[in-house]
């Protein structure tokens, strides 16, 4: 008698150990790769996608890889201070800027902050929603209500503003 578990589609067999064993070779992790496992089942559960019926364990795949990217993302927004980042903790402990240096960085700061602040407010939103809480486009359009394609254009127009004013800045030094 055959006891394979399929769950929605999903043979659970399968999802436990071939594609667990994927993910975990990808990340390196095996918390994360539990993590992302079970993330990818409750998104394969709550999707209305046609392509989930025809092959459920391609598409279960699909979402595993595209998550792996999403972690892959979220991990380059963090630096550990325990790796060997060409920073060693006597730099962390002891202040090697000069005043100089720390006013030329304040001054730097105030004048992103100045660029920010003159962005439409919907465009500073999606900006700071992307950039700095770490929100996908995706996410961010169903948020506020917008289309994915107007998300990338405020990012867009963020990004040239503040790379035109650092043009600025560094041709002014």
């Amino acid at each position: 008698m055959d006891k394979t578990m399929v769950w929605c589609g999903i043979n659970l067999q399968w999802a436990y150990t071939d594609l667990l064993g994927y993910i975990r070779f990808k990340v390196a992790c095996p918390h994360i790769a539990k993590d992302i496992l079970h993330d990818a089942l409750i998104r394969y559960t709550v999707s209305t996608s046609a392509n989930k019926g025809d092959e459920p364990h391609a598409y279960m795949r699909s979402i595993a890889k595209n998550l792996i990217v999403d972690s892959y993302h979220q991990a380059q927004r963090f630096v550990s201070l325990d790796a060997d980042n060409g920073l060693h903790r006597e730099w962390l402990d002891t202040p090697t800027l000069s005043v100089d240096q720390l006013n030329d960085i304040k001054q730097r700061l105030e004048m992103i902050q100045l660029i920010l602040e003159q962005l439409p407010t919907r465009c500073r939103q999606v900006f700071w929603m992307y950039r700095v809480e770490g929100y996908t486009q995706t996410e961010i359009a169903a948020a506020l209500g917008i289309s994915k394609n107007m998300v990338e254009r405020h990012v867009m127009r963020a990004i040239v503003d503040l790379s035109s004013a650092r043009e600025l800045i560094v041709s002014e030094i």
